[in-house]
């Protein structure tokens, strides 16, 4: 059981293990036109008109190509600064993000650190809520959640509702929102499965995905207080696969992070950027954070407290 106040704050590296792409590889998907014709479908039913492939066609390769031109590896950042774009941007994320969605890669990978920190968290069912941990993450993809679930449900042969009780009491926040709900979060939500109903999920994408186009949305954001409290609260606090891009440190206000252990995985990370990471993390008493230069999992083995029940 991990009986210290801990939270872990995940960037799209901490996904990667589970099929997910990194925010360069996601851009690559959308230059090479990859989920094309799930976004044409998706226009067509949204748009509710007579369907015509080519203009279709024509408004998504304008989204491509002026996304492609900005020369912005991230693609949240692009439509940050284009709102323009931001309905088309967001489907097409949920485009390319959909189609891996697949429990079996979320059991039995050589780098499973959810199947690590699940091992870590140890009790019976009903002490498992009593895990001081949380999560912050800027992903959109359910695989957290969905590992939890089937881990705990199969764990103890618990009925649906019960483990989702239970879960509910891990906070777990998405602070750009997530790609939708599954089955036993709410009774409209969707199956964790490659491609399941991907056209209609693709256009609620439109309200479920929360990008920021304006610093008073942050101001306004439930998930952002959320989160705030989170960091406050916590003793020890994790980045795992966080590129450590500093718009994104800036609105988690990292002042709040002053007096902790904080710990983070900088693997592929340049030296000069190392180098600003710890120098922007000591400017005005932020405190300091230890970085390790390797994957998420080594990083808990080296650093995650053991703790007897």
């Amino acid at each position: 059981m991990i009986k210290t106040k801990t939270l872990f704050i995940l960037g799209a590296g901490a996904s990667k293990p589970y099929g997910y792409p990194t925010n360069i590889k996601l851009r690559e998907l959308i230059r090479d036109r990859t989920n094309n014709q799930y976004m044409i479908d998706a226009l067509k039913i949204l748009k509710g008109v007579v369907y015509d492939r080519e203009d279709w066609s024509k408004q998504v390769d304008v989204f491509v190509d002026e996304f492609s031109k900005s020369s912005v590896y991230s693609i949240d950042i692009f439509l940050e600064n284009r709102p323009d774009f931001m309905e088309i941007g967001k489907m097409q994320i949920a485009a390319s993000l959909l189609p891996n969605e697949d429990d079996t890669k979320l059991r039995d990978l050589e780098d499973n650190w959810y199947m690590y920190l699940y091992d870590r968290m140890k009790s019976s069912f009903e002490d498992f809520d009593k895990n001081r941990i949380s999560f912050i993450t800027f992903n959109y993809d359910r695989s957290l959640e969905q590992f939890l679930f089937n881990a705990l449900k199969s764990t103890f042969s618990k009925p649906d509702k019960v483990c989702a009780e239970k879960l509910s009491k891990i906070p777990i926040v998405h602070l750009y929102g997530q790609l939708d709900l599954l089955p036993w979060q709410s009774k409209d939500g969707f199956h964790y499965l490659p491609a399941h109903k991907i056209t209609e999920r693709i256009i609620n994408a439109r309200e479920n995905l929360k990008l920021i186009s304006e610093e008073r949305d942050v101001e306004e954001s439930k998930a952002f207080k959320d989160a705030y409290e989170l960091i406050e609260k916590a003793e020890i606090i994790y980045f795992l696969g966080f590129g450590f891009d500093e718009i994104n440190l800036k609105r988690l206000n990292i002042e709040l992070m002053k007096r902790k252990s904080v710990h983070g995985t900088s693997l592929g990370l340049e030296l000069s950027r190392k180098r600003w990471v710890y120098k922007y993390f000591k400017a005005k008493e932020r405190g300091n954070i230890e970085l390790q230069d390797c994957d998420v999992l080594s990083l808990l083995k080296n650093v995650l407290k053991y703790e007897e029940r």
